[in-house]
């Protein structure tokens, strides 16, 4: 049966910014929006020589959208069961969790992704820290269904809406994705921040350039 969206919940609403957010916000409760990071002061940043860690999957909010309001189309192609379970893909947007269990296991900086997709929540992490990058292309987790979805309508998963993912950096990535996988929350270390200014990619040793988001 497919599932009614609730995009315009308070909550999620306030995690579609792609803003920086004091990790108090989590321990208090509060919305995760610009304002609030405002009001609270500190935030968490990150810095040079430090593993990159994304949580789920990137992608997960556009592909709901396209499953949603394409359903019939996309049921003339494939299974109902992947079609169905794409659409419910907003259970998995609140980054709360993620970023509760992060703020006790040694992060150092914090993005939320979402419109503008994860290469332009990628940018913007190295850009606000002053910071460059080297990532691994075929590490960024992106669900089987997303890629499909893709397909179909000629978009690109890496410039997909993808709130419910965050992009966090630490000192030890490895401890910090045990961590949240103890938590149950996927999550993996596909790369590390650079002195400098270069933010690379590359695909099974092709090196290309993260390019600035329109």
């Amino acid at each position: 049966m497919r599932q009614e969206k609730t995009w315009e919940s308070v909550s999620e609403r306030s995690l579609s910014k792609g803003t920086k957010f004091d990790m108090r916000e989590v321990e208090n409760g509060a919305g995760l929006g610009k304002d609030c990071a405002i009001l609270c002061g500190e935030s968490h940043v990150a810095d040079a020589d430090q593993d990159i860690v994304v949580s789920k999957w990137i992608g997960l909010e556009g592909t709901a959208r396209l499953a949603g309001a394409n359903y019939e189309r996309l049921r003339a192609r494939f299974p109902a069961r992947m079609i169905d379970e794409a659409a419910a893909f907003d259970r998995y947007l609140s980054v709360i969790p993620e970023a509760a269990t992060a703020m006790k296991s040694g992060v150092c900086g914090i993005q939320t992704v979402s419109r503008g997709g994860f290469f332009a929540g990628l940018w913007e992490m190295a850009e606000e820290a002053g910071v460059g990058l080297e990532a691994d292309l075929r590490k960024i987790p992106v669900r089987q269904e997303t890629i499909e979805i893709c397909e179909v309508f000629g978009e690109n998963p890496y410039e997909l809406s993808s709130g419910g993912c965050l992009i966090m950096t630490a000192e030890n990535g490895n401890a910090l994705v045990e961590a949240l996988l103890r938590e149950g929350i996927p999550a993996v270390v596909i790369g590390r921040t650079t002195r400098g200014n270069d933010r690379v990619l590359y695909n099974e040793g092709r090196k290309s350039y993260l390019n600035k988001p329109r």
